[in-house]
């Protein structure tokens, strides 16, 4: 499946123009909704040792946003809010020469494959995005309180999962939110998916 940039923002004010769960999709034709989901991940780099760097300016790309507090009071301080923005990008590219590394060091060099300069540009892509909503169009760069930020490199560091990927093997659409396996198994009274 994909990797994803994950930024949760806690923010001075209440967000309302956003609902518990957003997906903002590019999608204006066929070549843009196929261009959306490559803009990060791109297939077909001959050079697979890295990342590759694209910048998302003027770019088609997909994201997720999550708000807790719209259902949750104790997701963010009264009068605050708390956001988790998804984007999915490209996994970790392996490097068969890190695996005599120590673990540390491998992982902070799996780690540089997301800088500073890419997050800031897939961050700033977001806020842009973001800034065209009725009641976001400074919101995020003005109430900005505190930010974490997760990539591929820290998925692989905090959990153990190959490349980082944080779902799995595969996570397509038959697997998100809504059209997702039910929970319940339809033949037996008594068993329940979990996990």
């Amino acid at each position: 499946s994909s990797g994803v940039i994950a930024f949760h923002w806690s923010l001075s004010r209440r967000i309302e123009a956003l609902n518990t769960h957003n997906v903002f999709m590019s999608a204006k034709d066929s070549e843009s909704a196929i261009s959306s989901w490559s803009v990060l991940r791109d297939d077909d780099d001959a050079d697979n040792s890295t990342v590759k760097k694209k910048s998302l300016k003027g770019q088609p790309f997909n994201f997720y946003v999550h708000r807790a507090s719209d259902t949750d009071d104790t997701a963010a301080p009264e009068e605050c809010d708390s956001i988790m923005v998804l984007v999915p990008c490209k996994g970790l590219v392996r490097d068969a020469e890190l695996a005599s590394l120590p673990r540390d060091e491998a992982i902070s060099k799996y780690k540089e494959q997301f800088d500073e300069e890419f997050i800031n540009d897939v961050r700033e892509a977001v806020v842009d995005r973001l800034s065209v909503l009725k009641g976001l169009e400074q919101i995020i760069r003005d109430d900005l309180l505190d930010e974490v930020i997760d990539t591929p490199g820290t998925y692989a560091d905090y959990y153990n999962v190959g490349s980082g990927v944080p779902f799995g093997l595969s996570h397509g659409l038959g697997q998100l939110s809504l059209t997702r396996p039910g929970a319940e198994v339809k033949s037996h009274n008594n068993v329940l998916f979990v996990g």
